[in-house]
């Protein structure tokens, strides 16, 4: 694994020590707690712009880049460089990734002065995945033009909590925090949404009815045209590829998608239509229809991967997956001054899990307040649960098979270059307890990536166009 020319020339030209980790370093690097891209002796770069022109931040991994912090001191608001310009930006300088050596771009440099507490730094180089060991005495030399500062906050990562109280509190912390007039109302009201969908209720009674069939269920779809229409619509989608006319939903339900599915996509599509989606989310972020259809997808083929004595719901696995980011648009909804602060803030710590930068910046996560609203509208335990514990590796409790399902797709369409966020690997002993292997999670996730045009009918219709 060869070193960039443009970091080789920088190194010998500044006559910088260094040297290329071995692999017992990168055990442990990778091995520690909190994981490599956390470390405080990973150094990162970020590109971020305003009118005056541009500037790359060098951070450690176990902090967030603070915009608001960056505007008291500088006085100028920053954005973070979309992917296009990015990608221009690495062109450029021959890069697949950038390094943390302000010299190579030659762009003006701002210096974290947490990142100068460690003995030593790891950088990658930006080809191949190759890293190089630092003394931090000879990045000094490095950093003698720039400008040195505190422009990050720290990273809490100790944020799973088992505690549907404390999920309580914390979200209407962030209430009292940002809607002080609403304090004394409850938290339906204080959230200002809108209340059950009737459709959505009466599905739910079907789900715990075990008398329920094929042809009550195609009734109460039936009761909303625009949704009998989606769920006929999806029956005959190219993604399931079926011989034959699909006439009715008794029709989708008995020749193609089946009584479990059906029953939870349309609580999905019932729930989806509460709320709008903003018209904002960070760059490179993938739109959430289709990020929610994806998902889903990847979820339910995920099911038929999973050895028959872990298997759960194939039905209610696509629920999670369809609703996994319903905080999205309660935060778009509740907060808005809020949710667009938080979305510069993802744009600017691609390195960092969105969940700490909320975590961060609000008091809670999207996670937090979306579990709430669910379980007062009595949805399953199973939907509950996921959506909460997502992002928790750890979570061992009732339903832990569905959280670690979202957790293990989420990751690999990330690692696979679908959706914003940082690219991590879903832990081992997570697969292992489901039963599968990232090999066949890689191959299942890249086959869904190869058709998403098939699945763009199913996107068009759930953002009802």
């Amino acid at each position: 694994m060869a070193i960039p020319a443009s970091v080789m020339k920088v190194l010998d030209d500044w006559k910088i020590r260094y040297s290329v980790p071995d692999d017992e370093d990168m055990f442990r690097l990778m091995q520690s707690n909190p994981p490599a891209s956390y470390s405080a002796r990973v150094a990162n770069v970020i590109f971020l712009k305003d009118d005056h022109g541009k500037v790359q931040v060098v951070i450690p991994g176990n902090r967030i880049l603070d915009l608001n912090q960056l505007a008291h001191q500088l006085g100028r608001q920053f954005t973070a460089l979309s992917a296009d310009e990015l990608t221009r930006l690495k062109n450029k300088h021959g890069l697949s990734e950038f390094p943390a050596l302000p010299q190579v771009t030659q762009i003006d440099s701002l210096i974290d002065s947490n990142l100068l507490n460690e003995k030593e730094l790891f950088i990658v180089t930006g080809e191949d995945n190759t890293w190089i060991k630092i003394p931090t005495e000879q990045f000094r030399h490095l950093i003698s033009s720039s400008r040195t500062g505190n422009y990050t906050a720290p990273l809490l990562t100790d944020v799973h909590y088992n505690d549907e109280q404390q999920d309580l509190e914390d979200v209407n912390a962030a209430i009292r925090q940002f809607t002080p007039l609403r304090i004394q109302q409850r938290l339906a009201e204080t959230l200002d949404l809108p209340p059950l969908p009737e459709t959505a209720r009466r599905i739910i009674e079907l789900r715990v009815d075990p008398n329920a069939d094929t042809q009550s269920l195609a009734e109460v779809v039936e009761l909303d045209p625009a949704m009998s229409a989606q769920v006929v619509s999806w029956a005959r989608s190219p993604y399931y590829g079926v011989r034959g006319e699909i006439k009715n939903v008794e029709d989708a339900v008995l020749r193609v998608l089946g009584f479990d599915l059906v029953i939870n996509l349309a609580l999905g599509l019932s729930l989806g239509r509460t709320l709008s989606v903003p018209k904002e989310g960070p760059h490179g972020y993938a739109p959430f229809w289709q990020q929610s259809v994806v998902t889903a997808t990847l979820c339910s083929e995920l099911v038929r991967l999973m050895p028959a004595r872990y298997r759960p719901s194939q039905g209610l696995a696509y629920l999670c997956g369809l609703l996994h980011n319903f905080g999205f648009l309660i935060l778009g909804h509740v907060f808005p001054p809020q949710f667009s602060l938080v979305n510069r803030h993802i744009e600017a710590n691609p390195h960092i899990n969105r969940f700490y930068i909320e975590r961060h910046l609000l008091g809670m996560t999207r996670e937090q307040i979306s579990a709430c609203l669910l379980q007062q509208w009595k949805m399953p335990e199973e939907l509950v649960t996921a959506t909460r514990q997502q992002h928790n590796p750890e979570f061992e409790g009732e339903h832990s098979e569905f959280s670690r399902l979202l957790y293990v797709a989420g990751r690999s369409l990330r690692s696979n270059g679908f959706g914003d966020g940082a690219r991590e690997k879903p832990e081992l002993y997570v697969l292992d307890s489901l039963g599968l292997t990232q090999e066949s999670v890689d191959e299942v996730t890249q086959n869904i990536l190869s058709r998403l045009d098939d699945l763009g009918e199913l996107v068009q219709m759930l953002k009802g166009k």
